[in-house]
C-alpha cells in the first residue's frame, strides 16, 4: 500500500513506474505499476512455521524467519533474467527498509537507490545503512522504555542494541552473502558495503511518536503517506454510523492478523462480542467469520468482512478504535485524531503500541490475558478521560499542518536524487571511516604517546639534573 500509493504519484508525473513483486502476492493484482515474478521456488524452499510454534518464537526467531523468505525471494528475483532486463532499464531503484534486496540489485547495476521505511528507523535491518540510533539515548527495537532512564534501563538498551546487532551480521548478512557471491554482484565490496549502498533514505513514521533522534543529511522524515481527508461511507454502513447518535461508533480491525482466527482464538472473540454488547457505542468489526463459526453478535455490532478504515476513522462520529498496533493504522488514526486500544501480536507491533502509550493517545492490553469485565473497562477509560481524546487531537493537527503532503514530498526527493544521478554527495564522510578514525582513537593514541614521551624526557632531565646537583653538594 505504502509503494504503491508512491508508485502512483510518481506515475501521474509522468515516470514510468514498475513494482515487482511475487506471484503468489495475488493482492496486489489490480494495481497497473506492478509486474509479478515467478516465486515459485521460493515457496517451495520455505517451510513456514506452524501457528503455534510462530507465536512462541521469540522477535529475533520472528525475524530469523523473515530475513530466510526474504532471501528467498531475493535469490528468485535476481535468477530471473528477463525480470532483471527490464529492470535495468531503470534509472532510479527504490526498495524497502525491511527488505534489502534492493541494494544488492542496485549495486549490480549501478543505480541510484532510494529506500522507504514504512516502520520505524530503528529496525535491525538499519544497521545496514549505518543510520545513527545511539543506544545511550534513542530506545532500541524490541525494547519498552520511558522518558526518563536509569542506569539499568541504559543497561538494557544497550544489550538490546547488541542483540539487535546479533541478528543482523549473524542472520541477514549472512544470507545475503551468499546471494551476493553466488551472482556475483561486486565481488571487490563486502556484504556490508553492498547492502549499505543508499542515496536517500524516506521515512514515514511522524517524528512526533518517536522519541527524538538524529538523522544523516541523506535522511528525510515526511511523514504519513496513507492517510488522507475521509471520503463518504457507502449508504449501509453510514446508515449504521449515524443510528448510534451521539454515542458515536468504535472500529475494531486487526487487519490481515485475523484472518480464519489466526492469532485469536473463538473463544476470544465471543469474549470480545459480549463485551461490545454491554456498550452504548455501536461496533463496526472487520471480521471474516468462518462457516462452521458459533460467534454471536449482537444488533449493536455489525461485522465486515472489509471496510474503509481511514473513512470510518475520519467519521465525526467515530469515537475509539481497537486494533493490531500495525503502523498504517496508527498513522491513520493520528491523522483523524481517534484515541487507540492496541494488542500487538507480532514484530513491530509491540514497539508501535508502546509508542501510541507513550504518546498519550492510546492504551495497550493483551486481549488474550484480559477478562471480559477487564476489557469492557478499559474501553469506559479510554472513552471518558479526556487526557486520550486530547492527545489525539493534538497530534492529528500537528500531522496536517504539515508544509507539504508526505507523499507528494517523498516523490520530490526521489525526482531530485534521479535528476541528480544519485546523493552521493550527501553521505557523511564517517560512515566509511573505520572506527578508530570515526572515533579519533589513533589521534588520542597519538597524543597519548607524545605526551608519555614529554613527560618520560621531562623526568630524565630532572633525574639528571637531581643526580648533578647531589653530586656537587658532596664535592663541596
Amino acid at each position: 500500500m505504502l509503494v504503491a500509493k508512491l508508485g502512483q504519484e510518481l506515475a501521474e508525473r509522468g515516470h514510468e513506474v514498475m513494482i515487482f513483486v511475487g506471484s503468489s502476492q495475488s493482492y496486489a493484482a489490480n494495481n497497473p505499476n506492478v509486474r509479478f515474478f515467478n516465486d515459485n521456488k521460493a515457496f517451495a524452499t520455505y517451510t513456514p512455521p506452524k501457528e503455534d510454534e510462530m507465536k512462541a518464537m521469540s522477535s529475533r526467531s520472528q525475524l530469523v524467519q523473515l530475513f530466510t523468505l526474504q532471501s528467498l525471494f531475493c535469490d528468485e528475483m535476481l535468477n530471473n533474467v528477463e525480470l532483471m532486463k527490464e529492470v535495468s532499464r531503470a534509472d532510479l531503484i527504490v526498495g524497502e527498509l525491511l527488505y534489502v534486496c534492493s541494494s544488492l540489485v542496485a549495486d549490480k547495476l549501478s543505480l541510484p537507490h532510494v529506500i522507504l521505511s514504512a516502520p520505524t528507523l530503528s529496525s535491525p535491518t538499519a544497521f545496514a545503512f549505518r543510520l545513527p540510533f545511539s543506544p545511550s539515548y534513542v530506545p532500541q527495537w524490541g525494547i519498552h522504555l520511558s522518558d526518563e532512564w536509569s542506569i539499568l534501563d541504559r543497561s538494557m538498551n544497550l544489550l538490546q542494541w547488541m542483540l539487535n546487532y546479533m541478528t543482523y551480521a549473524q542472520e541477514l548478512c549472512s544470507r545475503y552473502s551468499n546471494i551476493k557471491a553466488k551472482h556475483n554482484i561486486t565481488p571487490d565490496k563486502s556484504i556490508h558495503e553492498t547492502l549499505g549502498r543508499v542515496d536517500l533514505i524516506i521515512g514515514q513514521t511522524y517524528f512526533g511518536l518517536e522519541h527524538p533522534r538524529p538523522f544523516y543529511p541523506n535522511t528525510r522524515v515526511v511523514g504519513p503517506f496513507l492517510p488522507s481527508p475521509a471520503k463518504p461511507l457507502p449508504s449501509e454502513l453510514e446508515q449504521f454510523v449515524q443510528s448510534a447518535g451521539d454515542e458515536g461508533v468504535i472500529l475494531v480491525s486487526f487487519g490481515s492478523v485475523v484472518g480464519e482466527y489466526t492469532g485469536i482464538s473463538e473463544s476470544l472473540l465471543q469474549v470480545m462480542a459480549e463485551a461490545f454488547s454491554t456498550l452504548p457505542q455501536k461496533v463496526v468489526w472487520k471480521l471474516k467469520l468462518a462457516g462452521t463459526s458459533k460467534i454471536s453478535v449482537s444488533d449493536k455490532v455489525k461485522v465486515m468482512s472489509w471496510l474503509p478504515q481511514n473513512d470510518i476513522l475520519g467519521h465525526p462520529k467515530t469515537r475509539l478504535f481497537i486494533g493490531h498496533a500495525g503502523i498504517n493504522g496508527i498513522l491513520e488514526t493520528t491523522y483523524h485524531g481517534v484515541p487507540m486500544i492496541c494488542s500487538p501480536f507480532f514484530g513491530d507491533q509491540f514497539d508501535n503500541a508502546r509508542m501510541v502509550k507513550r504518546a498519550g493517545f492510546g492504551e495497550v492490553v493483551d486481549l488474550a490475558a484480559t477478562s471480559l469485565e477487564e476489557l469492557v473497562n478499559l474501553i469506559r477509560k479510554v472513552l471518558s478521560e479526556p487526557s486520550y481524546r486530547e492527545s489525539a487531537v493534538r497530534i492529528s493537527k500537528s500531522v496536517k499542518l504539515l508544509p507539504r503532503p508526505p507523499v507528494k514530498e517523498a516523490a520530490d526527493w526521489i525526482e531530485y536524487t534521479q535528476a541528480q544521478g544519485g546523493l552521493q554527495f550527501l553521505r557523511p564522510r564517517g560512515l566509511d571511516m573505520p572506527f578508530y578514525q570515526l572515533y579519533c582513537l589513533d589521534i588520542l593514541l597519538l597524543a597519548f604517546l607524545i605526551l608519555t614521551a614529554f613527560v618520560f624526557v621531562i623526568s630524565i632531565l630532572l633525574k639528571i639534573g637531581f643526580s648533578g646537583s647531589t653530586t656537587k653538594q658532596k664535592t663541596n
